[in-house]
């Protein structure tokens, strides 16, 4: 491991001059993180599309692309557009799009971009063809696959049929397939979660050679989870990875042996604000801050309990949230560290999709310093 990332797991976040609640992003690590995942898209051969409604936030987007990724991957039309008034111009948005209003800008959209769309459905997929065929142009389309999340996505044995009748639509371009392998998630070590990852990569393989032998030529076997990205990219036959989490990294991603404290980029700070008792405590971030997710892999639970790592309490867990208050309590050995109030936590959040969201605003470190306040998107970003 790297000095320099050695620097920054001692580095004391809570001296910072940031307002809390508050979202600290260290650009440093992030770039460190981002170059990883880069050099190992570009090993594998795949496109790094990663997926930024993880973050939101249009400078970093615009660095993700710098720094060697194809391009990004939203959840919604509002964040299509938002990143490409940034000037970003290859997107995917993998979430399937309906209704007159959203199809209308999606397909103003693919005037400025290089768009596609998912689908999970015949009808979903006639729609959007008929829209783009009114206007005389062709909408590129992206079939969803369930590999066994049971979210959106066709079953895996009826998705040749499906998306040959997909193809066959006037005004629709298959030009790939997709999933979501959040199964992945429920690993219970490193090999486990191998060889889901690859089980998945080899789904999602099949699956695009079942489509092609209807003589369609489908060039994208796309895939999206940080937890299984690594492993994901060198199945043969896959194409890109979009995995978002990876650039900043959270309790989850440490849960499963994916990241350490050094390599995560965020913490969310906070203060102590009342310590009625030796054994419990409040602080200034609650669920608008952090949310109330638990670590993802319910496996790992007993070893990260709570609502995050409180990296400068050992301890202490953040053990509830109301909307303004976490509600902390001591589970440590021995007698409870005192927390007088005002004293300042920093915590790396069990799901850093949320504090983004939650938040908006990043204060950005480099080299120890903050030196930028990234802004996230406002209001219609989720529409």
């Amino acid at each position: 491991m790297s000095t320099q990332r050695e620097t920054v797991a001692a580095r004391d976040w809570s001296a910072l001059p940031v307002a809390t609640p508050g979202l600290v992003l260290d650009r440093d690590v992030f770039d460190a993180n981002m170059k990883e995942m880069v050099d190992i898209a570009r090993s594998a051969n795949v496109e790094l599309v990663p997926h930024a409604k993880t973050h939101r936030m249009a400078a970093v987007g615009q660095r993700q692309i710098e720094l060697g990724a194809t391009g990004l991957c939203v959840a919604k039309i509002g964040e299509a557009e938002a990143f490409a008034d940034a000037g970003i111009s290859y997107l995917f948005v993998a979430n399937p799009v309906m209704g007159e209003d959203k199809l209308e800008r999606a397909l103003k959209l693919s005037a400025r971009a290089n768009l596609m769309l998912a689908v999970d459905g015949i009808e979903a997929a006639q729609a959007a063809g008929a829209h783009f065929a009114k206007a005389g142009k062709t909408v590129r389309l992206m079939l969803a696959v369930d590999s066994g999340l049971g979210r959106e996505g066709v079953n895996p044995a009826e998705a040749a049929d499906v998306g040959a009748a997909i193809a066959a639509l006037h005004g629709v371009e298959l030009v790939g397939v997709y999933t979501h392998e959040g199964t992945t998630y429920g690993a219970k070590d490193q090999a486990d979660l191998e060889a889901r990852a690859r089980a998945a990569g080899e789904l999602m393989v099949s699956v695009a050679e079942s489509i092609r032998a209807k003589g369609i030529a489908l060039p994208i076997v796309s895939l999206g989870a940080s937890a299984s990205a690594r492993a994901v990219a060198h199945v043969p036959g896959v194409t890109q990875i979009r995995p978002g989490i990876f650039a900043f990294n959270d309790v989850g991603q440490i849960a499963l042996g994916n990241a350490t404290l050094e390599t995560t980029a965020v913490r969310v700070i906070a203060t102590v604000t009342s310590h009625p008792d030796p054994d419990r405590a409040c602080i200034d971030a609650g669920s608008k801050s952090l949310s109330t997710d638990l670590v993802p892999a319910g496996a790992h639970r007993d070893e990260y309990p709570g609502h995050g790592i409180l990296v400068n309490a050992p301890g202490w867990v953040l053990e509830r949230m109301s909307e303004e208050h976490g509600w902390l309590r001591y589970k440590g050995e021995g007698e409870p560290t005192p927390l007088p109030v005002g004293t300042r936590l920093e915590i790396i959040p069990n799901h850093v999709c949320m504090p983004f969201a939650l938040l908006r605003k990043a204060s950005v470190l480099a080299n120890g310093e903050i030196v930028a306040t990234w802004e996230g998107f406002g209001a219609g970003s989720s529409e």
